[in-house]
């Protein structure tokens, strides 16, 4: 990844705190939570939809909700990795906010000076933290009524957790599954070269096994699962191609 432009000085950067002790960063107004707006709208609709006889202030706070623990999601899983770095004395240069959503920098995201362990600790915190906050959530599902605004917001935690930290370990070089599928062979003594050579090929298969499912449950109707997989496929093929670096 290049240098974090978030510290170059010409522009307008502003740096609100720091967590773990990475700084949090804003640059203009690239930092405007528009993440959060579509999805309290969006959510806040389908309440519309689902739920005819509710007053129009129970639908916002619905939708608000649904949207806090969908997006806080994955905010958690950027603070966790924020943390494994720290944790192992290799931090996260810069976490940068665009559209709402946390960003990581890292000016030399694969410098000499970190070994495949503190590579693997730093990649994994992500997935870990969201298992843990899928177990919470199912506990909190559990607890839940059917059919209560409580329910609906434990299935959506329940939901993009399962997501996230699934997703999160496919072994696409974007993804935290990237990494740790590469510094797992390389600490086990397997050339960068090799491991390399592993990574593209489990993509090749995983790719098309993933857009091959996808178009079962499309045939089935079940057109958000669909979607999602055809997207993940799809970065996998990429990757398994070598479009994806």
């Amino acid at each position: 990844m290049e240098s974090p432009f978030v510290f170059h000085t010409e522009k307008n950067i502003t740096i609100l705190c720091h967590i773990f002790g990475t700084p949090l960063a804003i640059q203009g107004i690239s930092w405007l939570p528009l993440n959060q707006l579509f999805f309290w709208v969006l959510f806040t609709w389908r309440s519309v939809r689902k739920h005819p006889t509710w007053t129009g202030f129970k639908h916002l706070i619905l939708g608000g909700l649904r949207m806090a623990v969908l997006l806080g999601a994955e905010w958690c899983h950027n603070l966790a990795h924020v943390a494994a770095a720290r944790a192992v004395d290799k931090p996260v240069d810069a976490m940068r906010i665009i559209v709402g959503m946390p960003g990581l920098i890292y000016d030399e995201p694969e410098h000499p000076s970190i070994t495949p362990r503190q590579h693997l600790i730093r990649s994994l915190g992500g997935p870990v933290c969201n298992t843990v906050l899928l177990a919470v959530s199912k506990v909190f599902q559990r607890f839940t009524p059917t059919g209560s605004t409580a329910r609906e917001v434990a299935d959506t935690a329940v939901g993009m957790n399962i997501f996230i930290a699934t997703a999160s370990l496919l072994p696409v070089p974007v993804f935290d599954g990237g990494p740790i599928l590469k510094w797992s062979l390389i600490g086990r003594g397997i050339s960068p070269a090799k491991a390399a050579v592993i990574a593209t090929r489990t993509n090749q298969v995983l790719g098309p096994g993933l857009l091959g499912i996808a178009a079962v449950a499309m045939g089935k109707k079940h057109w958000l699962l669909a979607f999602i997989l055809a997207f993940l496929g799809a970065l996998s093929l990429a990757a398994g191609l070598g479009k994806i670096k």
